[in-house]
């Protein structure tokens, strides 16, 4: 696809792999790994000057976790470190940072903070400061967040899951360099404060910020006016440039140069957005992203993405 490496080229300095270096792709069985689509994607980006950013040593979403390891038997604890250290070790020379555990917080079930995934059924919530220290000891020059949604602010509760989470990584020394928000956001929530007072919250702790999975539809489905909200991105376009334009001037505002990891947005043109695909959409379009729109072709920009690019030049 000459186009969209033409374009990621022209706008990106980062590159994260939406699904080819999760567990399932990189970790098929047991004893097998499975590099060449991963190593093939990082040649490309290292010819063009582009960095890595690892997603995700270890998630719980059932696609994701490789069949064997739902019925393993053996050792789950020392399997599961072995499993981080042989992906970091391979990805050492080439991934600057990871996101270690990817979504361990879920404060719906009865396990207050955590999610009972597999790993967490197995192991406790050890498996976390687990794979932190066995990231850090195969590659100990990348830096290692936890990422994780829905933290940005919108949900006190689980921010707070989340920052408790990372203060007792740090109270045990465990090697944890920042936090990862996703930024599954909408036009209007939360408010710009609320993600400033989350932001603020990590850079406190002395830990990098970084926006992992940057996106933002036009349309809510949870909101309380009847779905879909615009039937055309030109009824929102305005409004979802000054997003975009405000998410990154928060971004800019709150989190010192130091202890910025980043900024990723999640996919490149609206077509291949991940929401469309996701439940209560059924039936509406939608433009979350920096790059095409009906009016446009595929890679080609949108004022969100002029509204990006006024933030980073402080207009």
């Amino acid at each position: 696809m000459p186009e969209k490496q033409t374009s990621i080229e022209a706008h990106f300095s980062q590159l994260t792999a939406g699904n080819i270096m999760k567990m399932s792709y990189l970790h098929p069985q047991e004893e097998n790994y499975f590099w060449d689509h991963a190593d093939a994607m990082i040649a490309w980006a290292a010819s063009r000057g582009i960095s890595i950013h690892g997603h995700a040593f270890i998630w719980h979403s059932g696609y994701q976790v490789p069949s064997w390891m739902n019925s393993y038997s053996g050792d789950f604890e020392a399997m599961l470190n072995e499993h981080v250290t042989t992906i970091a070790d391979h990805f050492k020379d080439d991934v600057v940072s990871w996101d270690v555990v990817n979504e361990a917080i879920d404060t719906s079930g009865d396990e207050g903070c955590w999610r009972e995934s597999l790993f967490y059924n197995q192991v406790g919530i050890d498996y976390i400061a687990n794979a932190f220290t066995a990231a850090n000891a195969a590659d100990p020059d990348a830096d290692l967040y936890y990422n994780d949604y829905d933290t940005e602010g919108g949900n006190t509760g689980k921010l707070n899951c989340m920052l408790d989470l990372v203060d007792a990584l740090l109270d045990a020394d465990v090697p944890i360099h920042g936090v990862g928000f996703q930024m599954h956001v909408q036009l209007d929530w939360p408010d710009a404060t609320a993600i400033a007072n989350a932001f603020q919250a990590v850079v406190d702790r002395g830990l990098k910020v970084k926006i992992t999975e940057l996106d933002v539809p036009v349309n809510n489905p949870y909101s309380s006016q009847p779905f879909p909200q615009y039937t055309a991105y030109s009824q929102a376009s305005a409004l979802h440039k000054q997003r975009y334009k405000s998410i990154v001037e928060t971004y800019l505002n709150t989190v010192p140069e130091n202890l910025r990891g980043g900024i990723t947005v999640w996919g490149l043109w609206d077509g291949d957005s991940w929401l469309h695909d996701f439940p209560n959409r059924e039936g509406a379009d939608d433009w979350p992203l920096l790059f095409g729109g009906p009016a446009n072709g595929p890679y080609e920009t949108k004022p969100s993405f002029d509204g990006v690019a006024e933030a980073l030049a402080g207009e």
